[in-house]
C-alpha cells in the first residue's frame, strides 16, 4: 500500500467516525428534546382540554340566555296583538261606549293641542 491510498484510508476512517459522532449527538440530543418535553404535552393537553370545556360552557350559557330573549321577545311582540283583540272584543261587545269614549278622548286631544293665537 503506498502513502497516498494510507493517507486517503485514514481520510476515510475518519470521516466515518465523525458522522458516527453527528449521528449518536443527533440522536442523544433528540431524545433529551423528547424527554424535556413530555411534560409539556401533558401539560399543553390539560390546558387545552380546559380551554375547550370552557368554550362549551361558555356557548351553552349563551344559548341559554339567547333563548330567554327570544321568549322575552315573543312576549313584547304577543302583549300588543292581545291588547288589540281585545280592543275589538270590547268595541263589538259596547258600541256605544265605544264611539262615545273615542268622541271623548278627540275632542280632549283637540283642546290640548289646539294653538291659542
Amino acid at each position: 500500500m503506498d502513502k497516498s491510498s494510507a493517507n486517503a484510508n485514514a481520510i476515510s476512517a475518519a470521516e466515518n467516525t465523525i458522522q458516527r459522532g453527528v449521528s449518536q449527538a443527533g440522536s442523544s440530543l433528540h431524545e433529551t428534546i423528547d424527554k424535556v418535553t413530555q411534560p409539556a404535552h401533558g401539560t399543553v393537553d390539560r390546558a387545552a382540554t380546559m380551554a375547550h370545556n370552557t368554550v362549551d360552557k361558555l356557548a351553552s350559557g349563551a344559548n341559554s340566555v339567547a333563548g330567554k330573549v327570544s321568549e322575552q321577545a315573543h312576549r313584547f311582540t304577543d302583549v300588543p296583538l292581545q291588547a288589540v283583540d281585545y280592543s275589538k272584543a270590547y268595541i263589538k261587545d259596547h258600541p256605544l261606549q265605544a264611539v262615545g269614549a273615542a268622541l271623548v278622548l278627540g275632542m280632549l286631544i283637540g283642546r290640548l293641542t289646539a294653538s291659542r293665537y
